[in-house]
């Protein structure tokens, strides 16, 4: 990250240099190009190695492995202040 931010400041400090100098702009010197390549290739490489282990995009890996009782069952649907509870006292009262 630190070598894109330095091609970012070479980039602002070279466009500030054309305009004193009155110069066209026409586009950026190799040195920073090439500086802004090799650190977004090294900071996609890093980051990489520290996300871990990449998971299958399918998702039959995953699935083939549970049984269908722990793929349905969701406990943060379980909810038990509901209406059966005032009904039961209603008819075992």
């Amino acid at each position: 990250m630190l070598m894109i931010l330095h091609a970012g400041l070479g980039s602002a400090h070279h466009r500030a240099n054309l305009r004193l100098s009155e110069l066209p702009y026409d586009g950026l010197p190799v040195d920073i190009t090439a500086q802004c390549v090799i650190g977004f290739v090294i900071a996609c490489f890093g980051i990489s190695k520290v996300a871990g282990e990449f998971k299958d995009i399918s998702a039959t890996n995953d699935l083939n492995r549970k049984t269908l009782d722990s793929i349905t069952n969701v406990p943060s649907f379980y909810h038990f202040a509901h209406r059966g509870r005032s009904i039961h006292s209603i008819i075992y009262s």
